[in-house]
């Protein structure tokens, strides 16, 4: 039976920045091509700067865009990005100026790095695929009425329309795999949303009161699940619930 439909596809080229909305993507065992590729490196901690971390420098990050400048494939050399900051100025990761300016504009000193864990430790370790419905975002908003839910502040990699559901409906899909398009995914762990929500970002603003909602579901939005069977999804495509 099909439960909710594909209303959006979203991938991070670079890890902590606002990323692209796609109308199909092809999943495999990274989750979406290129899903979070590059990260930048704060060198002065041996970390990737995370946009959710305390650290001010890297608060930043989730106002910048990055976008790919080609297709990435599973399998291939990554493709450079192009990042925007949002204040009229892009630039290409493989501009060789790209580790000072991004050092001058976070004031730390920085780096434009693949997130393999081959110069800084990966932030995430497994390559799963953010899952988020509807149902969660209206129930998350009968908590805050005056606050704009929109999935930007979430960051999800496929957003899921419920129809008239209200309620934690992806949590039910907790052991069980769902099918989205020609990929199917193991559905195995629950998603813990922080500080990241709550930051402006774009047109959004700053509003506490996001993660301060999600404390009725211990802060709780979507799920993750593993690719089990690669293939591909579009805006559109049904889900389906398998036991």
């Amino acid at each position: 039976m099909t439960v909710a439909k594909v209303m959006g596809l979203y991938r991070y080229p670079v890890q902590s920045v606002r990323g692209e909305e796609l109308k199909a993507a092809t999943f495999g065992p990274g989750g979406i091509a290129g899903d979070r590729a590059y990260a930048i490196a704060d060198l002065e901690l041996g970390v990737v700067a995370h946009a959710s971390r305390a650290r001010k420098q890297y608060r930043a990050l989730i106002n910048w865009n990055a976008r790919f400048l080609s297709e990435p494939r599973f399998g291939a050399e990554m493709p450079p990005v192009e990042l925007d900051f949002a204040d009229g100025t892009t630039i290409r990761s493989d501009d060789p100026a790209i580790d000072r300016i991004i050092s001058e504009r976070l004031g730390m000193e920085a780096a434009f790095v693949r997130n393999d864990g081959s110069r800084v430790p990966k932030l995430y370790e497994q390559s799963h695929c953010h899952l988020l419905t509807s149902a969660t975002l209206k129930r998350l908003a009968e908590e805050h009425p005056s606050g704009n839910f929109a999935p930007d502040r979430f960051r999800p990699n496929i957003l899921l329309d419920a129809g008239d559901e209200v309620g934690f409906l992806e949590q039910d899909w907790l052991g069980s795999q769902v099918k989205i398009g020609g990929a199917t995914f193991d559905v195995n762990d629950v998603c813990k949303r922080c500080a990241l929500t709550t930051r402006a970002q774009g047109a959004l603003p700053d509003d506490p009161g996001i993660l301060h909602s999600a404390a009725v579901n211990k802060t709780i939005a979507g799920v993750y699940g593993s690719v089990v069977t690669a293939g591909a999804a579009k805006v559109g495509d049904g889900v389906k619930v398998m036991e």
